[in-house]
């Protein structure tokens, strides 16, 4: 009995695999996973139990935004892959640029109230944007928004254009001819740093300080982090 519950709660390996049913959704754009379409299977710890459970991700979905757990599976992996140079570039490409994975879609910005993530400036709305998300505890949340001009700045690179298509289905050539122009006029700066210990640095939450739907999530900081911070 200790032996087959020792089996079952073993760790699981990531998988890539057909969609059984078309039911599941994306873990990272939150779109159905089409009945038959290769899909990536990341294990993670349950966090509602014992044992591990998968979580399942579109293959270009993984590829740009889990490069590290996808690249091993990618190689490893028999199953009639569709495109698989573009999935282990994109992967190595994630890698290189530490904050590229972070880099959900594009959209246009329908308020102006968000402000870029890099710059500080506000998004003008109904300009081309790019949304970004963290990956923390086994689900992706947003964290802001970037002027497609600081792309740079922030990802570390401007190689991102068939990204986006690949992460924004709906784009059509005349949007992406437009994001490409802007893809070329770069803003000049570093970006700051705002991963979670670059964050509590700054003392500040990481999105804009107002209220609405156009507006990046916070996340709070610990208050003993705060406080250090204000009397320094």
């Amino acid at each position: 009995m200790l032996h087959r519950r020792a089996i079952q709660f073993a760790s699981m390996a990531d998988v890539i695999q057909p969609a059984t049913s078309g039911r599941a959704k994306c873990r990272g754009c939150g779109r159905p996973i089409a009945a038959g379409e290769l899909r990536f299977g990341e294990s993670l710890p349950n966090p509602y139990g014992e044992g591990d459970a998968v979580y399942w991700l579109h293959l270009p979905c993984a590829a740009c935004m889990r490069p590290e757990k996808l690249l091993p599976t990618l190689a490893s992996s028999d199953a009639p892959i569709a495109d698989p140079d573009w999935l282990r570039e994109a992967a190595e490409l994630g890698i290189q640029h530490r904050r590229l994975p972070r880099l959900s879609h594009a959209e246009r910005s329908k308020s102006g109230r968000a402000r870029c993530r890099s710059c500080r400036e506000a998004i003008p709305g109904g300009v081309w944007r790019l949304a970004l998300q963290m990956f923390e505890e086994g689900r992706f949340s947003p964290i802001g928004y970037l002027h497609v001009e600081c792309a740079e700045a922030y990802l570390g690179t401007t190689s991102i254009l068939d990204r986006i298509r690949r992460l924004t289905p709906d784009i059509d050539d005349a949007a992406a001819a437009e994001i490409s122009e802007l893809l070329e006029h770069q803003r000049p700066g570093p970006a700051v740093e705002e991963d979670a210990a670059d964050g509590a640095a700054e003392g500040e939450a990481v999105a804009a300080p107002s209220a609405g739907p156009d507006v990046a999530k916070t996340r709070p900081l610990p208050e003993d982090t705060t406080r250090r911070v204000r009397e320094s």
